[in-house]
């Protein structure tokens, strides 16, 4: 299953290693909301990342540019208790 992430539009970084682990992305401003998994914010954004477990049922995790490892660890581990609960009956 290939999940769909939305991405603050200056986490140029992270974005490009998400593709490269074979995520979908798009830039945050663009994204559909309804058939998005997860979202990866700016952690400098003080305003989403104060309210960023209000925003959505979707995993939102706050990182900078170089947070990469971290975030792509973070996105494994949710979506794949995401993708289990999908499969389940």
């Amino acid at each position: 299953m290939s999940f769909l992430i939305a991405i603050d539009d200056s986490l140029h970084g992270i974005r490009d290693a998400l593709r490269q682990k074979g995520y979908q992305t798009v830039e945050l401003t663009y994204a559909d909301f309804r058939d998005v998994d997860a979202y990866v914010i700016d952690q400098s954004n003080k305003d989403l990342v104060r309210i960023k477990n209000t925003i959505a049922d979707e995993p939102v995790i706050a990182a900078s540019d170089d947070d990469a490892a971290r975030v792509i660890n973070t996105l494994r581990d949710k979506l794949k208790v995401y993708e289990k609960e999908l499969n389940e009956p």
